[in-house]
């Protein structure tokens, strides 16, 4: 194979438990062209992989930015379509394991012939997964199922792997020193944001683990929130609530590290020894910088979506809800990642 479409359109934890696929593609075929489809809201994720050749990028016409149009976003979603379906595709892969529709459209816009992906029920899949043949129970797993596909090589899964550049590294530094000019020898995070309640942990309980983590007098931490326009463009971010939490604390070696993009948000965690956060996208961006993690989930499967990479420490009440999750239970996690 010499050209092969990987089309990933969710969120940007669905992309990172997409990365080993990516690798595994490269690994499997080493001289072949990788390309991407995704949409502008998970583009960080794959910036400099080494194993992607282009990264196509369409924009959904719920995530237009203001003075954008719909017609604007169409039309820009057509000159890309023009560009995939001059490269002539040997296979193309809906890297979501279940059943989108949208995935396929996309595929045949592309002018992709052999499409892999799960089962539609519809004959434009030439090579269709059902249920049983995905392996394993996580969402990367399932996702790297889709390489038999191509190839007969025994492959080991590789871990997540987001790639930083050395800019990106020492301007986080840079940032860090003045934002903590007493130092700390170790750094934690704290990113308390989360778009779902119930994957939410009380801002005072938040606040309590950070005093306790900030009594040993070489511990710093950074607080860490969803900036806005994060989730949509109407998304007003979370930036009053870090400001409160700070307020809380009461520590010169306590800072709020506002980010504007997810490649600034992965450059400070790529500074921090432990992060502490909900599960979403920034649990699987620490992991795939092999970070040490204290995970709140809410109703999310452990089994499906736990970090795929690093060390971790997963908290979920049985209610389903973090909130009913004690601050003690919480320290003794923290404590456990020593």
């Amino acid at each position: 194979m010499k050209n092969i479409l990987i089309i990933r359109r969710d969120n940007i934890g669905d992309l990172v438990c997409t990365t080993p696929l990516i690798e595994g593609v490269k690994i499997a075929y080493p001289d072949a062209k990788v390309y991407l489809l995704i949409n502008s809201v998970n583009q960080d994720v794959v910036k400099n992989n080494p194993n992607v050749e282009k990264v196509f990028v369409y924009k959904k016409a719920k995530h237009k930015a203001k003075g954008e149009t719909t017609l604007g976003i169409y039309f820009e979603r057509l000159m890309i379509f023009l560009q995939l379906r001059r490269i002539k595709f040997d296979a193309a892969i809906l890297a979501n394991p279940v059943p989108c529709k949208y995935s396929l459209r996309l595929a045949k816009m592309a002018g992709v012939k052999h499409i892999i992906g799960a089962d539609l029920g519809k004959p434009e899949i030439t090579r269709a997964f059902r249920k049983e043949d995905f392996r394993g129970k996580h969402q990367v797993e399932y996702t790297f199922s889709y390489l038999s596909a191509i190839t007969d090589k025994n492959i080991p899964i590789p871990p997540v792997r987001i790639y930083l550049s050395e800019d990106e590294r020492q301007a986080a530094t840079q940032r860090l020193k003045t934002l903590l000019p007493e130092g700390g020898s170790r750094i934690c995070a704290v990113h308390f944001s989360n778009r779902r309640e119930k994957s939410s942990w009380p801002l005072e309980h938040y606040a309590e683990i950070i005093r306790r983590l900030t009594a040993d007098p070489h511990t710093a931490v950074l607080i860490f929130w969803s900036p806005q326009g994060t989730l949509a463009p109407d998304d007003i971010g979370d930036q009053k609530r870090a400001e409160l939490l700070l307020e809380q604390c009461q520590n010169g070696r306590v800072a709020l590290y506002p980010t504007a993009s997810v490649r600034e948000l992965l450059a400070a965690f790529d500074l921090c020894d432990l992060v502490i956060c909900s599960d979403g996208g920034q649990m699987h961006l620490a992991a795939a910088l092999d970070k040490d993690q204290v995970v709140f989930f809410g109703e999310t499967s452990q089994e499906e979506w736990h970090p795929w990479s690093g060390k971790y420490q997963i908290l979920q009440a049985e209610s389903g809800n973090c909130g009913d999750i004690p601050i003690e239970d919480v320290w003794r996690s923290i404590e456990a990642m020593k």
